[in-house]
């Protein structure tokens, strides 16, 4: 777990000074000064001065940071220094504050392309509600998901896992999770075979005897299972698997937003924030998924999956419009270049850092949440 967590910790770090290197190379494109680039967040550890810019280690490993000359100032001084970054025109800040979520966007692009062709440009897509993926053929079909596996469980002891795919049941056809759980009550005591693919496409037959009085909360195999739709994608013709790793980003970019907005609004209509929380994950849930991706037998394409898409959700995270995020920076300089005048500058630095104590907020929130749901 320690390793995992030491692999993940670099891995997101990683992702975080990519997206910070797009603001720091924009940046010095159009000849302003960056002041400071960090490696994790303060307090500082370390620093050395490097150039015109401090280079510096701080002590918590999970993120990082570029400081721009001016970039926050209100100094009229200092904002019309031609080095500064609110000297510059409206169109160049807009490139520099988009930079960051360009390069992660590009970094899933090319990911996203390693896998694909690692697969043989093939790829399944669990559909929690209808979508197109374009750029690729799609053939959808039903099958019955394994989520949580109770420890010392049947299921358990003869190795199914989380993610497996139950597709027979004594060489008759599953499709259905509701129809599964019946004829395997129907079996209870006696032994099933049951046909199962794990997460790698491998399939394997498992013989298990379902428990008769399993305990309160858990069913005789000791398993939560559901019904998902799999997309099937196929990319055959040479322009498909070209613009694969283009497609597949710009696909999941839709699908990721539109799984957001389905989660906002069960949480409007059922008055409670129960759907996104038991969904959204933070950097120890995301530690225990990856955990999990590396500890399959052939680790390498499922990791790099991961870090596309962590890349490409912290592109989509970072573009929406909420103050302290590169969105929220983007929609007042928006604003000036429609208006053709400037936010006030105390205006808009008291909005970002109201919106960066928020998100603090919520990142501890979901921190305790993530730890909630490994207790037992």
């Amino acid at each position: 777990m320690i390793i995992t967590a030491i692999v993940f910790i670099l891995t997101l770090l990683s992702l975080v000074l990519i997206h910070e290197f797009g603001h720091f190379i924009v940046a010095k494109k159009f000849g302003v000064k960056v002041e400071e680039f960090g490696f994790g967040i303060p307090p500082k550890l370390f620093s050395k001065k490097v150039g015109e810019t401090i280079v510096s280690l701080n002590l918590l490993p999970i993120g990082g940071f570029v400081r721009l000359f001016g970039e926050d100032e209100t100094d009229s001084n200092i904002l019309k220094d031609s080095r500064s970054f609110g000297s510059k025109p409206v169109l160049q800040r807009m490139m520099i504050v988009v930079a960051g979520v360009v390069m992660n966007f590009l970094l899933a692009v090319l990911l996203f392309w390693i896998v694909l062709a690692g697969k043989g440009f093939q790829e399944e897509i669990p559909l929690f509600f209808p979508f197109k993926f374009i750029g690729a053929n799609q053939i959808n079909e039903t099958v019955v998901l394994v989520g949580d596996v109770s420890k010392k469980s049947p299921a358990d002891m003869v190795g199914i896992k989380q993610g497996d795919r139950i597709i027979k049941l004594n060489d008759a056809p599953i499709d259905n999770a509701e129809n599964f759980i019946g004829q395997v009550q129907k079996n209870s005591g006696e032994a099933i075979t049951l046909t199962v693919v794990d997460t790698e496409d491998s399939a394997r037959q498992i013989e298990v005897v379902p428990r008769t009085n399993p305990p309160k909360g858990e069913g005789p195999l000791g398993v939560s299972l559901g019904t998902v739709t799999i997309a099937n994608l196929t990319y055959t013709t040479p322009l498909q698997k070209l613009a694969s790793g283009l497609t597949h980003s710009y696909n999941f970019t839709l699908y990721s937003f539109q799984i957001f907005g389905n989660l906002i609004g069960s949480s409007i209509n059922t008055k409670s924030i129960t759907p996104i929380s038991q969904t959204v994950s933070g950097p120890v849930g995301i530690t225990q998924l990856a955990g999990s991706v590396l500890e399959t037998k052939n680790p390498f394409l499922p990791y790099l999956n991961l870090i596309a898409l962590l890349s490409l959700n912290l592109a989509v995270i970072n573009i929406l419009p909420w103050p302290a995020l590169d969105g929220g920076r983007l929609f007042f300089l928006a604003i000036e270049f429609i208006t053709r005048k400037k936010v006030n500058a105390n205006f808009e630095k008291s909005v970002h850092t109201i919106g960066m104590i928020i998100l603090l907020i919520f990142i501890v929130l979901v921190t305790f949440s993530d730890i909630r749901k490994l207790i037992p």
